[in-house]
C-alpha cells in the first residue's frame, strides 16, 4: 500500500513515467506531436458551425484531421530520420511518438458525435470539446517536464496558462484566415 496517499499517488502518476525518462530526441518528437495535434483539433472544434455539429460533419472533420495529421507526422519524421546518415527509422518508436496526435482528437470527436446523436446540445458538446483541448494545451509544460523527468512547479502552471493563451491566438488567426 502506498504511503503517499491519493494526492501524492496522483501527483507521482502525472509527473513520472513508468518507463523512465525518454531520450531527448524522442521527448521532442512526442511533445511536437502533442502540441501539433491539439492545435489542429482545436482549430476544427472552434470552426465547427452549429449545422456541422448537428449533422455529424464536425465529428468527422475532427477524426479526419486527427488521422491525416497522425499519418503525415509519421511520414515526415520517417523521411527526416531517413535523410540522416546514421539514423534508421524505428517504426515502433515513430508510431508511439506520434500517438499524442491521435489522442488529441478522440475525446473531442466523441463529444461532437454525442451532439449529432442528440445526447448533448451542440453548443455544450462544442464547449466541452474546446475546453478539453484547451486543458490539454495548458498541460503542455507539465507533459514536457514529465517526458524529461523533471519536477513540477507553480511556474509550470503559469507557463501552461500562457501556452493555452498563445494557442488560442494561433487558432483564432487560423480560423479567421482560412474560413
Amino acid at each position: 500500500m502506498s504511503t503517499l496517499g491519493p494526492v501524492g499517488s496522483l501527483y507521482r502518476r502525472v509527473t513520472t513515467r513508468r518507463a523512465g525518462v525518454l531520450p531527448a530526441h524522442r521527448a521532442t518528437r512526442r511533445l511536437s506531436a502533442y502540441v501539433y495535434g491539439n492545435v489542429l483539433v482545436m482549430t476544427v472544434v472552434v470552426a465547427a458551425s452549429p449545422s456541422s455539429i448537428a449533422n455529424g460533419t464536425a465529428a468527422l472533420l475532427v477524426i479526419g484531421t486527427t488521422l491525416t495529421t497522425f499519418l503525415a507526422h509519421i511520414f515526415a519524421d520517417a523521411v527526416a530520420a531517413g535523410t540522416v546518415d546514421d539514423d534508421t527509422v524505428v517504426w515502433r518508436e515513430e508510431l508511439r511518438d506520434s500517438l499524442p496526435i491521435a489522442s488529441s482528437g478522440i475525446a473531442p470527436s466523441l463529444l461532437l458525435a454525442s451532439a449529432w446523436l442528440e445526447l448533448l446540445p451542440g453548443a455544450l458538446a462544442q464547449g466541452l470539446a474546446g475546453g478539453l483541448v484547451t486543458l490539454r494545451i495548458a498541460s503542455i509544460p507539465v507533459v514536457a517536464e514529465r517526458l524529461r523527468g523533471r519536477g513540477l512547479s507553480f511556474r509550470l502552471v503559469l507557463a501552461g496558462l500562457a501556452t493555452a493563451s498563445v494557442a488560442a491566438v494561433v487558432v483564432a488567426v487560423k480560423v479567421y484566415l482560412t474560413h
